[in-house]
């Protein structure tokens, strides 16, 4: 036993053993760290109370007491909120950051956001200290995405980067917002997409497209709608009555009434079957059959069978539903987790 002991003891005052001390700190400090940070992220939904908005976490609780008159969700940990007719931005404690003294507010999108100034009528960029971004100002303007924002200052569309400066000249009739580092523009008529550096990525003879989503666009044609990819190559025949983006691989289509969804390769995964739907997110799609709404998973089956009078997307296991004239909250098994009390809920997102 004498032995054993001492071998141990010999051990501890060894470098292997001062290695692995080390070692298991470190393992320790990073678990921390990503603990730290997993606890840290707060998930909220904007919901109304008797004509009051606030803010829910998952369990339903009021994390900000109703008390605007509206509010958007969380986007870069601010949120959109109004008192009277005054737009301005609170943080997660339901303060205010940016003081309530705009026309019209939007989310903040690449640390920039656009509010309408109630002085000049005109929409401008703000930072999240409030502070005017740059001097320039629109009729009318969007988000920033991919460091590009589609902006009109007379009658004509252009992009600009963060300094405000027109990096693509403004010489379209119609621009959209970047996705997929194409920008959808129209010009004397003719629609496509250009690069970020403002040349034609795309030239169509088309009579409509929609944004480019991984690669795949709804595009209309002489016949109806369709999906075309990024070389302009038509995937799904454009004979449909309507076309959405693409989301998590599926793109729905309207024929003869009837909604179904097609995957990239242009195969109807999801018959023409229900009369209205929703976007795929979380692998779920909300579905109309006749009065009432329910979900669908990516192979077309009924997964939470048809309930509610209406039925929102799933954001982070959660998505809003109502039935009457009250909103409440349903899981990804269909169990209502958040029971039916609201005025209006919006989806649950990342707050902080």
């Amino acid at each position: 036993m004498t032995n054993v002991v001492n071998s141990f003891m010999l051990y501890l005052k060894s470098g292997a053993m001062k290695k692995f001390i080390k070692s298991l700190i470190l393992v320790l400090l990073f678990a921390g760290i990503f603990l730290s940070s997993a606890v840290a992220q707060q998930y909220l939904a904007g919901a109304s109370l008797n004509g009051k908005w606030g803010f829910l976490d998952a369990k339903g609780t009021w994390v900000i007491k109703p008390g605007f008159d509206d509010v958007h969700n969380f986007s870069e940990g601010l949120a959109c909120a109004k008192s009277g007719d005054n737009w301005g931005f609170i943080g997660i404690t339901g303060e205010w950051v940016i003081k309530p003294v705009y026309k019209r507010t939007e989310d903040f999108s690449e640390g920039l956001a656009r509010v309408i100034d109630r002085n000049a009528g005109k929409w401008i960029y703000i930072d999240k200290t409030g502070k005017q971004a740059f001097n320039e100002q629109f009729e009318n303007c969007m988000n920033f995405s991919e460091g590009r924002a589609a902006a009109r200052a007379s009658s004509r569309w252009g992009y600009i980067d963060k300094s405000g400066k027109y990096v693509i000249p403004d010489k379209y009739e119609h621009a959209e917002t970047f996705s997929d580092g194409m920008g959808r523009v129209a010009l004397d008529g003719v629609y496509g997409f250009v690069n970020p550096s403002g040349e034609w990525a795309l030239k169509t003879s088309l009579e409509n497209i929609r944004d480019m989503n991984n690669g795949v666009a709804p595009a209309k044609g002489k016949k109806g709608w369709g999906f075309i990819d990024r070389t302009g190559k038509e995937i799904v025949a454009m004979v449909n009555e309507h076309a959405a983006n693409f989301s998590e691989g599926l793109g729905r289509c309207r024929n003869k009434d009837k909604w179904g969804f097609y995957d990239a390769t242009g195969k109807l995964i999801v018959p023409f079957t229900y009369d209205n739907c929703r976007d795929f997110s979380q692998g779920m799609a909300a579905v109309n059959v006749g009065k009432n709404w329910g979900y669908i998973d990516k192979t077309g089956n009924m997964a939470i069978k048809p309930q509610f009078d209406k039925a929102l997307d799933f954001f982070n296991g959660l998505a809003p539903v109502r039935n009457g004239k009250t909103w409440g909250y349903v899981d990804l098994t269909g169990k209502i987790t958040v029971p039916f009390q609201f005025d209006e809920a919006y989806p649950f997102v990342k707050a902080d």
